[in-house]
């Protein structure tokens, strides 16, 4: 297999991988928990941008668990803020 599938393999799996994170992670919260993050928007940012860099240096190094690790953060943090910032504040 060429490196630039398996670069694009393990980006694919660290972004879903993310997601599945969020997504159990947040399962385990009821409802009417009230619960809100607490973080700024600007933990999102800079981890999603950082998120990127280690994607971009994976692509650079062709390493693929770079590319993996850093999809991943990307995703998380893609997800929570829309999920709990941007949603937050269109409801309100």
């Amino acid at each position: 297999m060429n490196s630039t599938i398996k670069n694009t393999i393990a980006l694919a799996a660290g972004l879903v991988m993310g997601a599945v994170y969020f997504v159990i992670g947040e399962s385990s919260i009821p409802k009417d928990s009230k619960c809100d993050y607490l973080t700024p928007w600007t933990t999102d940012a800079l981890a999603w941008i950082f998120g990127m860099a280690t994607t971009y240096y994976g692509f650079k190094y062709n390493q693929p668990m770079l590319l993996f690790m850093g999809g991943s953060v990307a995703s998380i943090h893609v997800v929570q803020f829309a999920v709990h910032k941007t949603r937050l504040r269109l409801l309100s």
